[in-house]
C-alpha cells in the first residue's frame, strides 16, 4: 500500500499515525504539570482566600513589604497571589513564604506589611506554636 495521498498528489505523504498518540500523551502530561504548578485558587474560586485578600487591602494598605507597598495593584501581582495562596492553603510553610517575599520584594519578616498580613491569617493557616512538654512529662534518660 502506498503512503502517497489519494487524488494524484504525488510527493505528499500521509501523516504518520503513530506520532499522533505520542503527541497527545506528551500534551496531556505537559498540561498536568502546568496545572499542578498553579495555586489552588487559580482555576476555581476560593472564598476564604478572597476574604483574606480583601482584609489585607482594608487593614494593611500602604504598609511596606520591602520595595513595594500593599495596594490594589500589588494585590493583583500574579507571583504574590501564587505564593500567598499556597501559604494560605497550607501548601507551603511560613519560612518558605517569608523567603519568597524576601527574594521577590526584598521584604524582611518583621516589616510592617508582612506583620500585618500574617496577623490577618485565620488560625488554620498558622503553624501551631512549639510548646515544650510539661516538667513531669520529659522522657527519663
Amino acid at each position: 500500500m502506498s503512503n502517497t495521498l489519494p487524488g494524484g498528489e504525488h510527493g505528499r505523504q500521509r501523516p504518520d499515525s503513530s506520532a499522533s498518540p505520542l503527541k497527545a500523551l506528551a500534551s496531556t502530561a505537559l498540561l498536568v504539570l502546568v496545572l499542578g504548578a498553579c495555586a489552588p485558587d487559580a482555576w476555581r474560586p476560593d472564598a476564604p482566600f478572597e476574604t483574606y485578600l480583601n482584609n489585607v487591602q482594608k487593614q494593611c494598605s500602604y504598609q511596606r513589604i520591602g520595595r513595594v507597598e500593599i495596594n490594589s495593584d500589588f494585590l493583583q501581582d500574579p507571583y504574590f497571589l501564587d505564593i500567598t495562596s499556597r501559604f494560605f492553603n497550607l501548601e507551603s510553610s511560613q519560612a518558605n513564604y517569608l523567603g519568597s517575599l524576601e527574594g521577590a520584594y526584598g521584604a524582611k519578616p518583621d516589616s510592617p506589611g508582612v506583620r500585618c498580613m500574617l496577623g490577618l491569617l485565620p488560625p488554620r493557616a498558622l503553624p501551631p506554636p512549639a510548646v515544650p512538654p510539661p516538667p513531669g512529662m520529659a522522657s527519663p534518660r
